[in-house]
């Protein structure tokens, strides 16, 4: 999924729109090689609790347009195997002479073998030094056939001369159904040492439904107001 925008390292999906944007002299291109303990998309498994890879490239214009994305070896709840998850996104960011930066951008997201969880959101945020804001909007989220909006904030900053903590909260919230709604949050901490990186990080989730079926592995049964956690750590090649 993107991330803030203040040149921190964003997730592309490996599009063949980032591959011919990565040949303008003027782009700048990076990206990562890498798995994962456990692929979390708000606070929720998109790889049934397993390990799972990822590709990522990030292109990013002089001119403020950014595009790229990443793929995943995931597998959703009613699957029995491991598929490829995609994501791909661009947009346009711009820094005012204040210090404050605003962006607005489409992504989307495709399932292999799953076609029906497939969907589309537009974004827009706001971000001051190391916090940024923002705020997605999809007309029918993954497998919910709902209409939602989810707001994020992101903040971080040094520890010391190698390591780096950040945190993030979100909430979804799908204005049609309560029951799909959730809180959610990451904190934790990285480093970078000679190209390797290396994230540790406790996900949380407050969610609104249990219980196995469609829609993130959930129905529509009653709400919960139990917090589940997991700890995930990341090991990753810069190039």
């Amino acid at each position: 999924m993107p991330q803030p925008f203040l040149r921190q390292p964003r997730t592309f999906a490996l599009t063949g729109l980032a591959c011919i944007l990565a040949a303008s002299a003027q782009a700048q291109v990076s990206g990562s090689a890498g798995i994962v303990s456990d692929y979390m998309y708000r606070g929720i498994s998109l790889s049934s609790g397993k390990p799972a890879a990822r590709l990522s490239l990030d292109v990013d214009g002089a001119n403020g347009w950014f595009a790229g994305g990443q793929v995943v070896s995931g597998q959703l709840a009613p699957q029995s195997h491991r598929t490829a998850q995609w994501l791909g996104y661009g947009g346009y960011a711009q820094r005012l002479p204040s210090g404050l930066s605003w962006e607005a951008g489409m992504s989307a997201y495709a399932f292999h073998g799953a076609p029906d969880w497939n969907f589309r959101e537009v974004f827009a945020g706001l971000a001051f030094e190391n916090y940024s804001a923002r705020l997605h909007y999809s007309p029918d989220y993954l497998g919910f056939r709902e209409r939602t909006v989810y707001a994020e904030l992101n903040g971080g900053g040094a520890l010391g001369s190698s390591w780096r903590y950040f945190w993030r909260g979100g909430y979804l919230s799908a204005p049609g159904n309560a029951a799909s709604n959730r809180a959610e949050g990451r904190m934790g901490v990285g480093t970078s040492v000679e190209g390797w990186q290396m994230q540790l990080s406790l996900d949380a989730a407050r969610l609104r439904r249990q219980g196995t079926g469609a829609g993130y592995g959930s129905t529509a049964s009653a709400p919960s107001s139990k917090v589940r956690s997991k700890v995930v750590l990341g090991l990753a090649r810069g190039f």
